[in-house]
């Protein structure tokens, strides 16, 4: 036996359910203009688009290209979307990239490594090492190149003192 909604049970659903996310990706790196409820225009290159509220973060270049201002246009404000041209898809820059990897010797890893279990040791934080990881009671893993960025845990209160640890005691 199929399944079948009816129009009023589609009009309680959450546009999640009806709206097609393969549209929203369509917009992804390029032009448009935005007109909202209260008649305002935004344009810009369409960074990203959440399906959920339906929210367009919008990247617009300043007059001198190397500064970037992003827009966030509200899903429920927005009146019309039209694309300004196909063909002028850009390619966006990366804006949340992972800083740059230290480049630290082998010799200099090992050298903060032991430093850095003698801090936690000093502290009274029980470090044990598990193949070049400094583990403190199977709760807070520091990778190499040991620093404070470099911390796991998933307790924010003590990820935050044993990063604020290691940034006091930075060599």
């Amino acid at each position: 036996m199929a399944c079948r909604t009816s129009d009023s049970e589609s009009n309680l659903l959450h546009k999640i359910y009806t709206s097609d996310p393969i549209a929203y990706k369509n917009y992804v790196n390029k032009t448009v203009i935005i007109t909202t409820q209260d008649f305002n225009v935004y344009t810009g290159i369409v960074y990203t688009v959440d399906p959920v509220s339906e929210s367009f973060v919008l990247l617009q270049p300043r007059e001198n290209a190397k500064e970037i201002q992003m827009k966030i246009v509200v899903g429920s404000s927005i009146k019309n979307i039209e694309c300004s041209s196909d063909a002028d898809t850009v390619l966006l820059p990366e804006l949340f990239v992972a800083p740059e990897m230290y480049n630290f010797t082998q010799e200099e890893i090992i050298k903060r490594k032991e430093l850095i279990t003698k801090i936690l040791l000093d502290n009274r934080f029980p470090v044990t090492e598990e193949e070049g990881i400094l583990c403190i009671e199977d709760t807070v893993k520091i990778e190499p190149p040991y620093q404070p960025e470099n911390c796991i845990c998933f307790n924010s209160i003590i990820l935050n003192r044993i990063q604020t640890l290691l940034a006091r005691n930075s060599i």
